[in-house]
């Protein structure tokens, strides 16, 4: 396997090619483990070039999406084959990836998961409207603040509350971990009868939500009245 890199705005870009087998996974590990140290965790997997991808080729590329989540980061992963797509979305590891269909689009979010410093703390404030729960998000929605959030979600589902409106005009950033902390709270109140709905999101979460195809599969508003009205 061959393996080059590039750089492309503040994103290092990792482009294999040939087969990700035993062979070629160490390789990609390291290169990837490289790419977020000299990065600060912003690499972009470009997959255009894999032909076959093994379990140690999985294993070496969710080691390399660690390490740039180390470096306060993230690896977008895009443009897999059909033949590797549907090896990664057979053993799940697409739900736990930042992957786009193409380079442009995986450079893009890269660089608007990227958090400005000093803003990546997440507060949420919870109140009762009718027969729901509205949970207002301020801050930056990533690793640390998708755990509390799903904490919280847990909580009030517990309390026989399964009807949640998360209300984000105060929400200035999501990483793919937020984002998949949206999708498994949305599923804990589908599985416990309720309903979930996002309500006011800015332009820049807007923007990452409809990139990510999240907004076809969550039922969003425009407004916190118009998600109640969804969820009476």
């Amino acid at each position: 396997m061959k393996i080059e890199t590039r750089t492309e705005g503040e994103a290092i870009v990792v482009a294999p090619a040939g087969r990700l087998d035993a062979a070629g996974a160490p390789g990609l590990e390291t290169q990837l483990r490289d790419a977020a140290m000299r990065a600060r965790g912003r690499a972009v997997l470009d997959c255009r070039r894999i032909t076959y991808i093994a379990s140690a080729g999985l294993r070496a590329i969710l080691i390399g999406a660690k390490a740039c989540m180390q470096e306060g980061g993230e690896l977008a992963v895009a443009s897999l084959l059909p033949e590797c797509r549907a090896i990664m979305e057979a053993t799940g590891l697409l739900s736990v990836l930042d992957y786009h269909e193409s380079m442009e689009a995986s450079i893009a979010a890269n660089a608007r998961l990227r958090l400005p410093a000093g803003r990546g703390s997440m507060e949420i404030s919870e109140r009762q409207e009718g027969s729901a729960v509205v949970l207002s998000l301020a801050g930056g929605l990533d690793g640390g603040g998708a755990s509390i959030l799903l904490t919280r979600i847990s909580a009030i589902v517990e309390r026989g509350m399964p009807r949640i409106v998360l209300e984000c005009e105060e929400l200035i950033y999501i990483n793919s971990t937020g984002l998949r902390a949206v999708l498994i709270g949305a599923k804990t109140c589908r599985q416990a009868g309720g309903k979930f709905a996002i309500a006011a999101l800015g332009p820049q979460c807007r923007s990452v939500m409809e990139m990510s195809g999240f907004l076809s599969v969550i039922d969003y508003r425009e407004t916190r009245e118009a998600a109640l009205d969804a969820l009476a």
